[in-house]
């Protein structure tokens, strides 16, 4: 089956081209990452009077959530095995000492 055809409005066909100074560069690509995004994204955005994402998040920071939410990904599926006694307990001790240091890392770098 093919795949349907796209709205010709939709279609994305004109490109503008621009001419930056090297700080405007670093600027423009620095406030992309800012926010997570491409900076094509970005540029469209802002040139369109488009919504950014909510919160600005340091490209450190982002890192951060990242890895705290495997961490959380890691407990909630420590929590289900122990709950389905899939899990011996011994192995549940050793799996939450590691997550335990994990977040010990962390907040040792956010604190640096």
């Amino acid at each position: 089956m093919a795949r349907p055809k796209s709205d010709v409005k939709a279609l994305k066909v004109f490109q503008v081209n621009i001419r930056l100074t090297l700080d405007e560069q670093i600027f423009i690509e620095s406030q992309a990452n800012t926010y997570g995004i491409s900076v094509v994204q970005y540029v469209r955005r802002r040139s369109l009077n488009k919504q950014l994402p909510k919160q600005a998040i340091s490209p450190l920071n982002r890192e951060f959530l990242v890895e705290l939410s495997r961490i959380g990904n890691n407990i909630n599926q420590l929590t289900k095995k122990s709950n389905q006694n899939v899990i011996d307990r011994n192995g549940l001790d050793i799996e939450l000492n590691l997550l335990k240091e994990m977040l010990y890392q962390i907040k040792s770098k956010i604190l640096e």
